[in-house]
């Protein structure tokens, strides 16, 4: 990669300050008037750090379904950027909304949260797939989290396997996730970016960062201007 593209004096963290519910939004709506409002959160994100920010043209998308925006530096690429939002779950509100007086709802159910995630990440790589087959460009998936019951450790969870990794706590209890289809996909994608939002659509917390792929992982750390040492990674073992 190009020297320039690895220069970046923005600031690391995204602060709660960062609001752009008034005029960049707009201002994106009527660049990308197809965005979802998290979509449009994202772009001005990637600006706020010091990317150029595009997306694929309808000829470019024929035949695939590509990732939402292209990253760039100074006028070179440098990574592509897929969304995914995670919405509160109603399925207990849902039937509780429709039971009959009286009716017994709820029940045992696999975790949503889990399958939410590794759905994600299943779907984010078959995109970047498409665009990037030898990964010559970085993979970035931001993950736009609404469910006030899910947490970054959700993501390490799916993602190594284990209870709680960033506690020590290495009890094997996702397994069927990590060592599932997302197996191999999940080390295709280099930074992975959590950000939750409250009920209100207020920042819960700065954003979370887990870096995906190990061969990356210096040149994705230098491209953002962070130091490696704070970046959660997957476990080689994992």
């Amino acid at each position: 990669m190009n020297q320039d593209a690895r220069n970046n004096s923005q600031p690391d963290d995204m602060k709660p300050e960062y609001d752009f519910s008034k005029g960049l939004r707009g201002v994106h709506a009527n660049r990308f008037s197809k965005l979802s409002q998290d979509e449009a959160f994202v772009l001005g994100y990637w600006q706020k750090e010091g990317f150029g920010v595009s997306g694929f043209s309808k000829n470019e998308m024929r035949g695939m379904k590509a990732p939402d925006f292209r990253l760039s530096r100074n006028g070179i690429e440098v990574a592509y950027c897929e969304v995914k939002s995670f919405q509160r779950d109603n399925w207990l509100e849902d039937q509780l909304r429709k039971a009959q007086t009286g009716e017994m709802v709820g029940g045992l159910r696999p975790d949503p949260i889990f399958n939410r995630i590794s759905n994600a990440i299943h779907s984010a790589s078959k995109q970047f797939s498409d665009v990037n087959p030898d990964h010559r460009l970085m993979n970035f998936l931001f993950l736009v989290n609404h469910d006030t019951s899910a947490k970054p450790v959700d993501l390490d969870r799916v993602l190594t396997g284990y209870e709680n990794p960033r506690m020590d706590m290495f009890e094997p209890t996702c397994v069927q996730y990590s060592a599932g289809r997302i197996c191999n996909e999940k080390r295709e994608i280099d930074l992975y970016v959590w950000l939750d939002f409250d009920q209100t659509g207020a920042i819960r917390s700065r954003e979370y960062r887990v870096l995906g792929n190990p061969q990356s992982r210096q040149w994705v750390c230098g491209l953002l201007g962070i130091e490696p040492s704070i970046v959660k990674s997957i476990p080689s073992a994992a």
